[in-house]
């Protein structure tokens, strides 16, 4: 059996199983309708989309043809570096996200994203994260009227 093939399918089944769990699991709480949509809602849709797309990728290891891998997940020796440096900024968005607020801590977040991780100018990172910023508080602020922290400067 080629490696890809037996890598997309212990993945497809452990999706499988882990879409299965949501979907079980969301059935214990009010799943609620498209209008009004419950604590259950969420991951009784998440589980059918990722028990779905398992199970296409599942049907695609045992009776299609799937891609040849060309290249490494790492393509780069430091590309671990990266993803070390993600999962940092993304605990320290966690703790940053109650005494700076929403807004700076999206824009703190993002700009880190763009220029350390993958590295662009100073001019595109400050355009890039207070554009995030701004789009991410009329979306979920101002649009979808969710409660967010405000943090010490109140926005």
């Amino acid at each position: 059996m080629d490696r890809a093939v037996r890598y997309n399918r212990i993945s497809g089944f452990f999706f499988l199983a882990v879409g299965i769990f949501f979907f079980v699991y969301a059935r214990s709480a009010e799943i609620g309708t498209w209008n009004e949509p419950g604590p259950g809602f969420l991951p009784f849709w998440g589980g059918i989309i990722l028990a779905a797309m398992s199970i296409a990728l599942l049907m695609r290891t045992f009776w299609g043809r799937l891609p040849a891998i060309t290249h490494s997940f790492f393509p780069r020796s430091d590309s671990w570096k990266r993803v070390a440096a993600t999962f940092a900024a993304l605990i320290a968005y966690n703790f940053l996200l109650t005494p700076l607020g929403f807004t700076i801590t999206t824009f703190l977040f993002i700009g880190f994203l763009v220029r350390f991780v993958f590295p662009q100018t100073w001019t595109r990172t400050l355009v890039v994260a207070g554009f995030s910023a701004l789009a991410a508080r009329l979306l979920f602020i101002n649009f979808l009227e969710t409660q967010l922290p405000k943090g010490l400067l109140g926005f």
